[in-house]
C-alpha cells in the first residue's frame, strides 16, 4: 500500500498545489481585473509546463475542472481552439481573430462583456503580436520578391491569406503568379472570393501531396509555410523543407517560421484551448536546413521576432 501511495502522489500534487493560483485568477475576472488574472496565468502555467514537465498533463487537465474554465471560455478565441469547429486548433478564423478581420468582430460582439475583455486582453499577448508580426513579414518579403520579373510565389498551408492585404507587389499587380494551397477547402474558398481579384489561384491538397510529389506545383521566386511547420514532427518538417527548397527558383527564397520552444502563451494554449504545437528552436532550425545542398545554399539565417515567440529560417537560392 505504501507503494502504491508513492506512485500515485507526483501526478496529483501539482494540482493542488495551483488550487490556490486558479482560485486567484477567477476572483480576478469576476472582479473585472482581466490583464492581470491573464498574465499571472500565462505566466503560472508556462513555468509549471517547463519546472514540472512529468507532472504538467495531469495539471493541464486539471485546469478543465476547475470553473475558472467557464469564465476564460467566454472568450471566442480561447473557445474556438478549445471546441476546433474545423477538427484542428489554429484554423483560419482563429488568425482572422488574432488580425481583428473576417469573422473577428461578430465573435467579439456575440461575446459576453466578460469574454469580449478577455479576447481584447488575449490580442496583446506575445503570442497574437507575433502572429501579426509574421504577416506583415511574409508581406515585405513578397514585396522584395515583386521586384523580380515574372515573380511566382507559392504559399503553403494558406488559410485565409490575408499577407496579401499587405502586400503592395499584389497590390500594382507585379506578382506574376500566386498559388495558395491548403488542404481545408473552406479556406481557399475565401481566398477565391477575397483575393482572386489580386491574381491569386488556389489549390487544395495536404502536404502528403507535396512530399510523395503528387501535387505538381512547379517552381517559385519565394516559397513560404505560415503556420504549418509548428504542426510537423521533425522527420516531416525535415521532409518538407527539402521539398519546398525544390520549388524555390535560383534565386528565390524560402521561409519557414515555427514558435519557440518556451514561448510565454504555451502553457495557457496548452491547459485551457487544448492547442498543442510542436515547438523548435535555433538549433532545430539549423537542424532543418542542414539537410539543404550546401551548394544550392546562398544565404541562411535563423532568427527570432522581438516577442520571443517565433523563430524563422530564411534561406536563399543560389542563381
Amino acid at each position: 500500500m505504501h507503494t502504491s501511495a508513492n506512485f500515485n502522489a507526483p501526478s496529483m500534487a501539482p494540482v493542488r498545489q495551483g488550487q490556490s493560483a486558479l482560485d486567484t485568477v477567477n476572483e480576478r475576472l469576476l472582479n473585472g481585473q482581466i490583464a492581470l488574472a491573464i498574465d499571472d496565468l500565462a505566466d503560472d502555467l508556462i513555468a509549471r509546463r517547463l519546472e514540472e514537465p512529468d507532472s504538467w498533463q495531469a495539471y493541464a487537465k486539471a485546469c478543465l475542472e476547475h470553473p475558472v474554465r467557464a469564465l476564460l471560455h467566454q472568450d471566442p478565441f480561447t473557445y474556438r481552439a478549445f471546441s476546433k469547429p474545423r477538427g484542428y486548433a489554429g484554423d483560419a478564423v482563429m488568425m482572422d481573430y488574432i488580425y481583428g478581420l473576417g469573422e473577428a468582430a461578430e465573435a467579439a460582439s456575440n461575446a459576453t462583456p466578460l469574454g469580449r475583455a478577455i479576447f481584447e486582453h488575449n490580442s496583446t499577448r506575445p503570442s497574437s503580436c507575433a502572429v501579426r508580426y509574421r504577416r506583415e513579414m511574409i508581406a515585405s518579403l513578397i514585396d522584395r520578391v515583386g521586384e523580380r520579373p515574372d515573380a511566382r510565389v507559392l504559399a503553403i498551408a494558406a488559410g485565409h491569406l490575408r499577407e496579401v492585404e499587405l502586400s503592395s507587389a499584389m497590390r500594382t499587380g507585379k506578382i506574376q503568379d500566386f498559388l495558395a494551397f491548403d488542404q481545408d477547402e473552406a479556406s481557399l474558398a475565401l481566398v477565391d472570393r477575397d483575393y482572386a481579384r489580386l491574381g491569386v489561384r488556389t489549390m487544395p491538397g495536404s502536404v502528403r501531396h507535396i512530399l510523395q510529389g503528387t501535387a505538381k506545383l512547379g517552381q517559385f521566386d519565394f516559397v513560404y509555410a505560415a503556420g504549418l511547420f509548428d504542426y510537423l514532427n521533425a522527420q516531416a518538417a525535415a521532409a518538407l523543407t527539402c521539398r519546398m527548397f525544390e520549388m524555390t527558383r535560383p534565386g528565390g527564397m524560402m521561409l519557414i517560421p515555427n514558435f519557440l520552444t518556451g514561448v510565454a502563451d504555451s502553457g495557457y494554449m496548452e491547459a485551457f484551448m487544448d492547442w498543442r504545437l510542436i515547438y523548435r528552436n535555433h538549433a532545430d532550425m539549423q537542424a532543418l536546413a542542414a539537410a539543404l545542398p550546401k551548394a544550392a545554399v546562398e544565404h541562411c539565417q535563423v532568427f527570432d521576432d522581438s516577442h520571443d515567440a517565433v523563430t524563422y529560417l530564411l534561406v536563399s537560392k543560389v542563381r
